[in-house]
């Protein structure tokens, strides 16, 4: 798998617009039931289940979060101010 930011940033790219408006909801929000949610969601990509499956404990696993939130954000971010120009 390339640099799990750059590949993160990309799946961003690729995500529809009401796919990043529900995992920015879920993963910034954080209310009962989302992280499962938005964990659940991600498991449907091979590449990203692998890598946040190959996290060593729980620590590295909520830090691999932290990089998908922080991605999605920044993709959720520009698509926003691109609808607001």
């Amino acid at each position: 798998m390339k640099k799990p930011e750059i590949y993160l940033k990309e799946y961003c790219q690729k995500l529809s617009d009401d796919q990043v408006k529900f995992l920015a909801a879920r993963l910034n929000q954080r209310l009962g039931g989302d992280m499962a949610e938005a964990i659940d969601f991600l498991s449907n990509v091979r590449e990203l289940d692998k890598w946040l499956d190959g996290a060593a404990d729980s620590n590295e696993f909520y830090d691999m979060i932290d990089l998908v939130t922080a991605s999605v954000s920044r993709e959720y971010d520009k698509r926003a101010s691109l609808v607001g120009a």
